[in-house]
This record gives C-alpha cells, structure tokens and sequence, in this order.
C-alpha cells in the first residue's frame, strides 16, 4: 500500500508533467491535530486520508468557487461535509464521521485560486498512480 511518500512522489511527477509556471508548485501538508484548521482550510486543493498505519486510504477533491468571506474553502468545506465533524466530548476537536472511522491522519494540497483548476487534474492522476482502496476508480 502507499504512504505520503509515495504521495509525494506521485505528485512531483505530476508537476513536472504540467507545472509551468515562474513560481514553486504546492506542497502537501499531513500530520493534522485533529483540533486546529485542517491542512489548506482556505484554498481549494486535493485531500488525503491515512490509515492508522499511515497507509492512504482516499483521495478527495475539495474545490469551491465559494463566495464572499469562504472564497476558495473548498479543502476545508468538502472535509467537514464528508469526512470529519465536531467531537462532541471535546470542544474545538474533530473526529472522522463513522464511515471513515479508520482514518489517522489527514494530509492536503492546496493551490491558489488562479491555479486551482489543476487540483481535479491532480485528483484523477494521483488515483490512476496510487489507486487508493476507498477511491471509487480502484474498486473496477
């Protein structure tokens, strides 16, 4: 099974094959606290979810046009929809929703919202690489 390293790998791959521009491509964040913001809670960008072996599990999309105040919040609205909520014995915590009860950790990619329409390209090509066992696409 693959880890972030091999995420990672999978991702400079990724932006040498369609990075093009004059500045540094984004990088992964993991190793979340389960109780602050998650990784990239203000951009749109690609998730990942980790076993507790830290093996990846599912990797997610979160893009938003959004609007307003949340402009580009997709990371952090598409986690909280699907995959984690408030724990409701500990203030400020989350834990993963029941369907995703295996999680450990969390990692994302975020981009800025000139370059965000590259996070789907990104999505697709890390599950065709990696084929993680929860993607939808690797179950075929």
């Amino acid at each position: 099974m693959n880890n972030i390293n091999n995420l990672i790998e999978s991702t400079h791959d990724f932006f040498q094959k369609h990075w093009k521009l004059d500045k540094l491509p984004p990088k992964w964040k993991n190793k979340w606290d389960w109780s602050s913001s998650v990784p990239y809670h203000n951009k749109g960008g690609v998730y990942a979810l980790f076993d507790e072996n830290g093996y990846l599990v599912y990797i997610g999309l979160g893009a938003s046009i959004g609007s307003g105040r949340y402009k580009e919040h997709g990371v952090s609205r598409r986690l909280l929809s699907h995959v984690i909520k408030k724990d409701p014995n500990k203030t400020g915590s989350y834990i993963p929703r029941k369907k995703w009860g295996s999680v450990c950790d969390i990692g994302a990619i975020g981009f800025d919202y000139d370059d965000s329409y590259l996070a789907a390209s990104l999505e697709v090509y890390l599950i065709r690489q990696l084929k993680p066992p929860m993607n939808s696409v690797s179950k075929k």
